[in-house]
């Protein structure tokens, strides 16, 4: 009876397991990718130009571009029938050096609007119109690393030089 009954409950957790798998696949909807707003290079200088791409945005709808945390407009594209842009925007003159944004501005495939950023490392001086480009590298040690690497240095100086003293004392020197 016991083994009857077993039997039964697991054929029935196997047929709503069964049930809840094999739903239709029209009830299961994806939702729609989110927008895209990426540039061809992250790192640039002011006067440089720089492509602007994305994909998802609503066909025909315009994304405007914006250079933030100045708020600069730098320009805008018209969204293709397949739901994507391609755009060249120029980095002005006046921004200056370090990191900021391009945020793409616009309305995705449901109808919302939306913002999409990406980051963008400004250097000093135009990198792309003859000016020089940052080839070496920046050595940018935090300070409790060289607190850590001094107490480390110190502490082996100290025991070499216990070492030595019992050495030179147990010698009778």
């Amino acid at each position: 009876m016991k083994k009857l009954a077993a039997a039964s409950i697991s054929a029935l957790m196997m047929a709503l397991l069964v049930g809840l798998v094999a739903v239709p696949a029209s009830a299961q909807s994806n939702p729609p990718e989110k927008p895209t707003c990426e540039v061809s290079d992250s790192t640039l200088g002011p006067g440089d130009t720089v492509t602007i791409t994305g994909d998802n945005w609503q066909a025909g709808s315009t994304v405007t571009f914006t250079l933030q945390p100045e708020g600069i407009n730098i320009g805008s594209a018209t969204v293709g029938a397949d739901g994507s842009f391609t755009a060249t925007v120029t980095i002005p003159d006046s921004v200056q050096p370090g990191s900021h944004s391009i945020v793409c501005s616009g309305i995705d495939v449901e109808g919302n609007n939306v913002n999409r950023g990406t980051t963008i490392q400004v250097l000093g001086g135009a990198v792309g119109a003859g000016g020089t480009a940052f080839t070496g590298s920046t050595v940018n040690v935090p300070l409790w690393i060289v607190l850590i690497v001094g107490l480390f240095v110190a502490g082996l100086l100290l025991v070499t030089m216990a070492r030595r003293r019992r050495r030179s004392v147990g010698t009778g020197s």
